[in-house]
């Protein structure tokens, strides 16, 4: 009778502190926006030039919309001409283009008149927020002014930033409800509990409720960038790992009938479960990419909350229900998979490390984009004002890039413009109208999509080319060469400091290199092969030929953060069998003994991240595949197969 006054204590704290967060605090998606500067520091060059462009052109002030105009049978001059002349009086920021003369005006109308643009600067120094919320009132307003007959698209700078915003907004109800009825039908159906099936549920509830408010204080009262997508799969994660802790407390509750021994026994794996994923989350820190940075203190409040939850609130939750009763029965799958492994490890090892090595080869063949339009559906609005600039002008359109010299000399500022025009990838050398009294100003338009491998590496040329003779290189595709360069490096720094310290880690808890080094290597392969299979998958059946730069990073802070959970939950357990038994039988028995709980938790935690792939965005699908992959390929065959065989064949005579 104590002890449950203890654990209901324990509860009604819970639930004071989420009702008083509730009350007092905002949620994180009041406080949720995006990264300054594109996510780039304040010494990236390309930031530099856009400061410069700041300084000395007043009318370069703000973020460019493209409004799209189309109709099918083409636009008389006299529609085009009033067209112009409604959205110039209605909007002070559009270029006067009704006072160029019609011949003058092919550089934004379409031979065939079939399509024109009119860029709109959406003026100041605009939060993501601001700028949908202005994209959205200047959709009503153009669609009541504009007469019938002409379809309508808005793209350019603000109109991907104010989709971006509307996919996520739109999304978010979708993904909680799918995450949470997909945990609660795999424990129906895997443990025909309702009581095993609501508990987690209601304490991932809980648990979110403080989360939530605890990111909302931070992002109020800090200077921290709280992201809409961090907070996705935050989501996502906390479900996932919240559900994965019941699992692991259940199982030893019906093994030892008593609450407090239960939690005695795995007190340590979720110590050390908690650790490596915060571990893993807080190497982002270290990022210099902020959306990366970013990352970090989101994960970090989560997994903090969720490892004093897995210590307090769900033995709570389950010891205040009735006890369940204790079923001794063995699983023939596991205990086979326990000796096969330690009776013919080779056998096993080697046809799992030439599957594993053939999907970590195909990792290295990856293509990757640098282009979020792609990521979008086709359908979106910015993505088909963007195909339609490509179809009727020049992709580069889209997005010109700004070149800056610092010189007013008429010969180095012909020099300079006859070269570039020279360039195979520049269709257009276009002058500026604004005037400064220390720089020359004109923009290029090429004949390629601004955000693609080609225009990055055209415009990182001209930079190196002249970076000597003071000029400078402002737009949205430079910008995209300094995250590529931030981004090789961010990764590299990231893999290996997370590798490094979660090493570090199952050193201390194994007390043996040797063990630590298998599980690294084996939940490094696993990545590999996650990555290089889901990517190949994408390819052949979907038509992928390239993916977000970020997948890498962001499949392997989660996929190895969580997939060495499951060998943390074997090595756990191999521990005590090691008192009972010599090291193989030892090494058999935890395989057969944890089976059961990790592959139920495998199964739950894969399904919540493949809850992703329902996302609209590409970067979310193939992340929440390639996770979802990884955990099953460690559940069933690195966990309970390869990790024992590796360990067989390099035990120590005992």
């Amino acid at each position: 009778m104590k002890n449950k006054r203890t654990w209901l204590i324990t509860l009604t704290s819970w639930l004071v502190i989420v009702g008083l967060l509730s009350f007092l605090a905002p949620s994180s998606k009041e406080v949720a926006s995006t990264s300054k500067n594109a996510g780039l520091p304040e010494t990236a060059l390309s930031i530099q030039a856009d400061k410069v462009v700041k300084e000395n052109f007043t009318s370069s002030e703000g973020i460019p919309l493209l409004i799209v105009f189309e109709k099918d049978k083409g636009a008389t001059d006299e529609e085009i001409q009033s067209i112009l002349t409604l959205m110039e009086k209605n909007y002070t920021g559009i270029p006067k283009f009704s006072e160029i003369p019609m011949e003058h005006r092919a550089s934004f109308v379409s031979e065939d008149k079939k399509t024109f643009f009119i860029p709109l600067i959406l003026e100041g120094q605009l939060e993501s927020k601001e700028i949908h919320s202005q994209v959205k009132e200047i959709k009503k307003n153009v669609s009541d002014i504009i007469p019938a007959g002409f379809t309508i698209y808005y793209t350019g700078p603000a109109g991907i930033a104010s989709d971006t915003i509307e996919l996520f907004s739109q999304a978010d109800v979708v993904l909680l409800l799918a995450t949470v009825g997909i945990i609660f039908i795999l424990l129906i159906v895997i443990y025909r509990s309702f009581i095993l099936a609501i508990i987690p549920l209601i304490g991932a509830g809980i648990v979110y409720g403080v989360v939530d408010r605890l990111i909302g204080l931070t992002g109020k009262f800090t200077s921290i960038t709280i992201e809409n997508q961090a907070l996705s799969i935050m989501m996502i994660l906390l479900f996932a790992v919240i559900t994965d802790y019941s699992l692991l407390l259940y199982a030893r509750y019906k093994e030892e009938q008593d609450m407090k021994v239960a939690l005695a026994k795995t007190r340590e794996t979720i110590l050390f479960s908690g650790g490596t994923i915060l571990a893993g989350v807080a190497t982002l820190a270290f990022a210099i990419y902020e959306p990366y940075r970013n990352f970090a203190p989101v994960f970090a409040i989560a997994v903090i909350i969720m490892l004093v939850a897995g210590l307090t609130l769900l033995p709570a939750l389950f010891a205040v229900v009735k006890t369940p009763k204790k079923k001794e029965k063995t699983t023939k799958l596991w205990a086979n998979a326990g000796n096969v492994s330690t009776k013919n490890p080779w056998k096993v090892a080697i046809p799992i490390l030439l599957l594993l090595g053939i999907g970590t080869w195909h990792a290295t063949t990856i293509v990757y984009s640098y282009d979020l339009l792609a990521s979008f559906p086709e359908e979106l609005s910015s993505r088909e004002g963007f195909t339609k600039l490509g179809e009727a002008f020049s992709e580069g359109e889209i997005a010109p890039t700004t070149i800056l010299v610092k010189s007013k000399d008429e010969k180095v500022i012909a020099a300079i413009q006859e070269k570039l025009e020279e360039r195979p990838l520049v269709s257009q050398v276009r002058p500026s109208t604004s005037e400064s009294d220390i720089y020359t100003q004109f923009s290029i338009i090429l004949n390629a999509n601004p955000y693609s491998k080609e225009a990055l590496n055209e415009v990182e040329m001209i930079r190196d080319e002249w970076k000597d003779q003071h000029v400078l290189v402002s737009g949205e595709t430079v910008k995209q060469v300094d995250i590529r360069d931030i981004n090789n490096s961010d990764t590299l720094l990231v893999m290996g400091l997370m590798t490094i310290l979660i090493g570090l880690m199952l050193a201390f808890q194994t007390r043996s290199i040797r063990a630590s080094l298998l599980m690294m290597f084996s939940i490094l392969l696993s990545f590999g092969a996650a990555l290089g299979f889901s990517t190949w998958i994408f390819d052949v059946l979907f038509g992928y030929t390239s993916f977000s730069y970020r997948i890498p990073l962001y499949t392997f802070v989660f996929l190895v953060a969580l997939g060495v959970d499951y060998s943390i939950m074997l090595m756990s357990r191999l521990k005590e069998e090691r008192k009972q038994y010599g090291e193989l039988e030892a090494i058999a028995k935890a395989v057969e003994k944890t089976g059961s709980v990790i592959s139920s938790a495998g199964l739950i935690l894969a399904a919540t991240f493949a809850v992703l792939i329902s996302q609209p965005v590409m970067e979310l699908k193939l992340f929440g595949f390639a996770v979802a992959v990884g955990v099953l390929l460690d559940t069933f065959i690195v966990r309970p197969l390869l990790l024992p065989a590796l360990l067989t064949i390099t035990k120590r005579g005992k």
